[in-house]
């Protein structure tokens, strides 16, 4: 029995996806070595590299663990995943820790601070897979999708209050990618749409008014040129990296500090700024290729809960990174959202390693359901 045990672990080992990690752990080291570059010098944030080693190596860590871990399991947790994410949504405007005009994240202990709003990305992910995978029959029944929509609206809504309008958007992306993957009719996603573009005025009305600002910027730039300035400098460092840029750690924009936050929302105008366009191209084909290896899985799986878990985390990584080039390009209005594997921050890598070890357990188990269904 233990001899047999250790085989079948062995054969479920044989499926990890060593391409889909390998193309992960590129961009996380890249990304190190972009905050290095982007904080080089500056006292205040000469210890960010180190932090991302630290998260980095513990993402690493959670990879691994959360692939031996069937994720099937975590159909039977997603009820209380889901109250667990609301209970720590609501402690965020009682514990949570303000910065920049915002209350998104707690302090634990004093030893770290953690992200609830990234806890709830993977959330989205897991409830609305299990709830379709256990209501697939009702997919085409407006009442049931609606009824999935509230499900996510209410963490969503939870993320809107702290205020982070991003990482809700985020969450409804996800909630709608899975939904569609699941089969959603296209009259409904018709009224969906409808429905958004009814309800878009009423959102900008009760936004905060900075977001409100930012939104009325990106429309017309010459209302506040001071506002501007954190984009007119990343177009600057993105045209100055010219086609093979300026090189590692010599970028004129970084190094005399002209783009600001360049280690966070700005972080692909400083990689464009040292490396170019060649560089910026190599970082969106890695991030093309991480999201091609994971519907690779999804369209490999025969269950449809590990399926939804892929398309969902697809559709996560595939919008923060276009909500990210499309911000620091010009061509959408600022966000909060980190470019996927690259910006700093350890709540976020966190998120994306934990995703990627989900995709990894669907992958492991993959050939295994195959079998079980011939």
């Amino acid at each position: 029995m233990t001899t047999y045990l250790q085989t079948h672990r062995a054969q479920i080992w044989r499926n990890f996806d060593i391409t889909l990690l390998a193309l992960v752990a590129i961009l996380t080291i890249g990304g190190i070595a972009m905050i290095r570059s982007a904080t080089f010098e500056s006292p205040q944030l000469a210890n960010l590299p180190f932090v991302q080693i630290r998260w980095a190596l513990i993402g690493l860590a959670v990879i691994f663990v959360v692939a031996a871990i069937d994720y099937r399991y975590w159909k039977a947790f997603a009820q209380p995943l889901y109250v667990f994410v609301i209970v720590w949504l609501a402690l965020v405007f009682i514990l949570g820790a303000v910065a920049f005009g915002a209350t998104r994240w707690v302090d634990f202990f004093g030893l770290f601070f953690i992200q609830p709003s990234e806890m709830a990305k993977i959330g989205t992910i897991i409830w609305t897979a299990e709830y379709f995978s256990r209501n697939r029959e009702h997919i085409k029944e407006l009442k049931w999708v609606i009824a999935s929509g509230v499900y996510s609206g209410i963490p969503a809504a939870l993320v809107i209050a702290q205020p982070d309008l991003s990482t809700a958007i985020i969450i409804i992306i996800i909630w709608g990618a899975m939904i569609f993957a699941a089969g959603l009719e296209w009259k409904h996603i018709a009224l969906f749409v409808g429905i958004g573009v009814v309800i878009l005025p009423f959102i900008f009305l009760v936004m905060p008014d900075y977001q409100r600002a930012r939104i009325l910027q990106f429309i017309n730039p010459e209302t506040n040129s001071g506002a501007q300035y954190n984009i007119q400098q990343a177009l600057i460092s993105i045209g100055s990296g010219g086609l093979f840029g300026q090189g590692y750690n010599h970028a004129s924009q970084v190094n005399l500090r002209f783009l600001k936050v360049r280690h966070t929302d700005f972080i692909f105008s400083a990689l464009s700024s040292e490396f170019g366009f060649i560089g910026s191209m190599f970082v969106v084909l890695m991030l093309a290729l991480v999201i091609i290896r994971i519907l690779r899985v999804a369209r490999t799986t025969t269950d449809p809960f590990g399926g939804l878990i892929c398309y969902g985390t697809a559709a996560m990584l595939f919008y923060q990174a276009f909500f990210n080039i499309g911000m620091n390009m010009n061509v959408l209005p600022v966000t909060g959202l980190p470019l996927p594997f690259v910006s700093y921050g350890g709540s976020a890598l966190l998120t994306f390693l934990f995703s990627i070890g989900l995709v990894e357990s669907v992958a492991l188990r993959s050939k295994e359901q195959q079998s079980s269904y011939q």
